[in-house]
Order: structure tokens, then sequence, then C-alpha cells
């Protein structure tokens, strides 16, 4: 919309300060409700609002009470503020303009606004996901000159459908951290997935938006876990199942390295007493003791073809029929896969059936070996040393400076697993409140002091920088690992992080990055 010549008592600059304060809501910088705030506030003065109300509720401008929200919270009619109009525009889900009866002799009037000249703009902030009212802006003006018109209705309506984007967003992130404690107190010993990485924080926002909504539908599509041994596939498996709708029901274990030619049937579907020779006794087999809940195969790629062709035929029906039997079971099983090898390399070896990987490589979480993602070492070592000074009841005075530093640019192999087999084998050997201290590392583990240092891990490691310094080399570190994995792709690595366009090429200019190319270029 163009307005070249505001109305008196406007101020449209304020107003579009408004939207930048919501940007900054999306942007994630800074007090999120601060910004809401900022905002509201920036679009009360552009609209030039004597009365301003924004209801669930962020904060009152004007002269309104406490009684007065309260009053209009609950729909009773309250002097100078009409709560019906309020109600009016939340049950409708469209905004409205009460006009000054000065201007129309037919304006829309209500009680609570008898006996004065008042406009009021008044308009429902709407979740976009779900189209439900979250919040209700109401502003109101009077004086003939300032009175409000259908250009600030329209107006509004934009203002409004941007919030509503920011709330739903706002609201349903905010929803989602409440769901997520009450879970982890409802749930005993509950999984966590620690790490400040910006992977670990990706892959914890990826399972909570997509996989573990997606495990609570009928037959859910299988979900493949990737990475190198050690790098935690067992405990992301177990958090898609203790955060899912099927925690109540079973976890299943399978290591599909233990399962024969011979016996994959009848581990896989179970067998009738009988059936072979050694049978003594009905078995209901793996998906049947998962039914309802979920099953982990891991090592999927060490099974034979042949074992391959029965696990295609029961995700592909939904159905187990038990050897020695010939009815079908219908079962409704939520099937994690997980392996540390390269998939298509072992379909093109002729070791994975094409057709059995194409049934389950569409839901696909890869989980980073801990070299590349060393911000999360910190955080590991305090949580496993913290766990073994319980499990030994020896406290410590914690890591040496001098020890941690080697620990972080350490490498780690083995991942997670080593990093915590290390923290045992330090609770061990420690005294009873010491210090880990290098003497220590140099007994149980040499490999840490004498390893080439990880190049990853530098800017954990400096001395002297600044938050701001410290945050530009992570970033910097980021999207040079992103253009390195996509093989210098500008686009792949951008949509990788989930970025525009304009906006990664702003960070690689202002980091400093050479994209062959050019950064924006496609």
């Amino acid at each position: 919309m163009l307005v070249t010549s505001p109305p008196p008592g406007r101020d449209y600059a304020h107003l579009l300060g408004a939207m930048n304060e919501l940007l900054a809501v999306l942007w994630d910088e800074g007090d999120q409700e601060a910004a809401l705030r900022a905002s509201f506030e920036g679009a009360a003065r552009g609209f030039g609002a004597r009365k301003a109300l924004l209801l669930r509720a962020i904060h009152v401008l004007g002269k309104l009470t406490p009684e007065q929200i309260g009053a209009c919270e609950r729909g009773e009619s309250v002097a100078g503020v009409s709560p019906s109009v309020i109600h009016r525009v939340i049950a409708e889900g469209r905004a409205e303009l009460i006009e000054d009866p000065r201007l129309h002799e037919d304006a829309a009037r209500t009680p609570s606004l008898a006996g004065g000249s008042h406009s009021v703009l008044c308009a429902p902030i709407r979740d976009p996901f779900h189209g439900a009212a979250l919040a209700v802006v109401y502003l109101q003006n009077h004086g003939l000159t300032e009175a409000y018109t259908q250009d600030d209705l329209a107006w509004l309506e934009g203002y409004a459908a941007a919030a509503g984007r920011v709330f739903g967003f706002y609201f349903r992130h905010e929803r989602s951290a409440r769901e997520l404690e009450e879970l982890r107190d409802e749930i005993e010993n509950a999984p966590e997935i620690l790490g400040d990485s910006a992977h670990t924080q990706a892959l914890r926002r990826a399972l909570h938006e997509t996989f573990i909504p997606s495990l609570g539908t009928e037959n859910p599509e299988p979900v493949l876990l990737l990475g190198e041994r050690g790098t935690g596939k067992d405990l992301v498996a177990r958090y898609l199942h203790a955060y899912s709708a099927r925690r109540r029901r079973p976890f299943v274990v399978v290591n599909c390295a233990e399962i024969t030619d011979e016996l994959a049937a009848s581990r896989f579907f179970g067998h009738k007493k009988g059936a072979f020779t050694g049978a003594l006794s009905d078995e209901p087999g793996f998906f049947r003791a998962a039914d309802g809940g979920v099953l982990f195969l891991d090592e999927i790629a060490e099974l034979t073809p042949r074992a391959q062709a029965h696990l295609l035929r029961v995700l592909e029906s939904h159905t187990v029929v038990p050897v020695g039997q010939t009815r079908e079971h219908r079962i409704d099983v939520a099937v994690v896969l997980a392996t540390n090898r390269d998939l298509d390399e072992a379909v093109r070896e002729g070791g994975l059936r094409e057709d059995f990987y194409d049934r389950f490589r569409t839901l696909a979480i890869r989980i980073l070996p801990l070299r590349e993602r060393p911000w999360d070492v910190p955080l590991l070592l305090d949580h496993f040393r913290r766990h073994q000074e319980r499990k030994h009841r020896k406290p410590t005075l914690g890591f040496s400076e001098e020890a941690l530093r080697a620990l972080v640019s350490y490498a780690w192999p083995g991942n997670v697993r080593e990093l915590a087999r290390a923290c045992s084998l330090f609770l061990i050997h420690a005294q009873p409140g010491a210090r880990l201290d290098r003497a220590l590392l140099e007994r149980c583990l040499p490999e840490v002091l004498t390893a080439e240092p990880n190049p990853k891990a530098g800017p954990l490691l400096w001395d002297g920088v600044s938050m701001k310094e410290a945050v530009r080399a992570f970033e910097r570190e980021l999207i040079l690992a992103r253009l390195e994995r996509h093989g210098g792709s500008a686009k792949a690595a951008r949509e990788s992080l989930g970025l525009t366009k304009t906006t990664f090429h702003r960070y690689v200019k202002s980091l400093g990055i050479a994209t062959g190319g050019g950064a924006g270029e496609e």
C-alpha cells in the first residue's frame, strides 16, 4: 500500500518500525517478548491511538486500568472500551472499524462507547497454522481530523497478518518448550540429547518438529539414523520413543548383525510351537512384541539380502505371518533403523537391496561425528563427569583448565561413546576431592595429549576473545564446513542452514568467505 500523505496523528514510520520488531522475533535476536512489546508500542504510536490494548497480553498502553483489562477479558462493559467489539472480532475472525459517528449518521455504536466521539480499529491476530485467534489488537482514537478510516483498517489488517505469523511461531515455540518440560517430568529417566553446537540444536528442533510427530500416526514411515559408531544413534532412537505418543508402548531393540538367514523369519515374525526343530513354545517375534510401540533395528546394513526381503514385505503390508501359521496379524509399529555404513555404496556393492533401501531412505537423520561438532564436547564432559561422580560416590573439583583444553582439542575418533568411557576411566583413577588434571590424562588416555589437535575446535580454545568474536568464528567455521560438505555449492550450503539467498550472501560477505562464483549464485 502506498500512502503519500498520512492523516493527522498517524506516523507510518513507527508502524514500519513495528514490522521490523516482528522480524526480530523471527530472527530470534534477543528477547522475543521485548520485541513483541516494542512492536505493539510502535504500532500504537503509528496509528496515533489514544487507547491501545493487546490481549493475551503483552502490553497495555493509554489509560486502561487492570480492572478495565480484566473486564474486557471477561466480556463485561467498560466505559470508553468496547468488549463487544473485541469478542465479535475474535468470534468472526475478521478486523472491524467503528467510525466516528460525526462522519456517518448510521455509524455502528456499542453501549461502552456511548456519549463520546470515538473511532475504533480492532483486528484478530490469528495462528497461520491452525487459524485460531491467538490475540486481539484494539486501537481507539477520538477527534474528527484523526478519526480512523478504511485505509487505516487495511493497514491494521496487514500488521495483524504479520503479527499472526510471529505470534504463531512464538506461542508454538513456547508451547513446545512447555510440553517438553512436562514430558520430562512425566518420563522417568528421560533421555537427553546434550550439546550446544548448531548441529545438535538443529537435531533437537527437527526431532520435535518433524520426526516425533510423525511417529504418532498409524503405521508411520520408517526413520533412518545415519552416523559413525558411537555418535549416539541408539540414544536418538530412545529419544524418539520417549517423547512420542508411543512412549507407553514397548521399545524393542534388535541387533541385525546377529540375525541369520535361517532364523530371520522366526525372529522378526514369531513362530508357532513345533513349527521347526527347537520351537518349544509360541513366540511373538520382534514386530508383534513391539506392536503399538517402536522397533529399533540397529546395524541394518548387516542383514542378508534374504532377510532384507522379509523385512521389506512387512514394511509394505504392515502384517506378519508367524512361522507355522497361515493367518496374517496386522501390526502398528514405528520402525527406526540405524547404520554406520554408507548405504549408497552398499547398494552399489550388492550387499543392500535397492528396493529395500528405497523403502526407508526418505526420513533420514544424519548425526555428525564429535570431531565435526567440538562445541558439544565441554557439555558432554561435564555431564559424564557428574554421572561418574554419582556412580562412584567420588566428588571431584572437575577438570583443570589444561586438561579441559586438551580434551576439547582431541578429535574423539570413537565419538561420544569414547568420551563417556574416558570419563569413567578418569573417575576410577581420580582421588576424591582432587582436580582432574593433565597427569590423570597421561595415565588414563595419553593419546589425548599426543594426537594432532582438531582444527575445528580452534575457536573454543582461544583466550581473550569477546563473545562477538567467538560467535563470528563459529559462524565462519559452520559455513565453511557446509560448503566443504556440499562440494562448494553455495545453494546447497545455504539450504542446509535454512538461510535465504540474501541472508547467506550477507553472512559470507561479512565473514570474508570466498565461494568461487559468488555466494549468491545458484
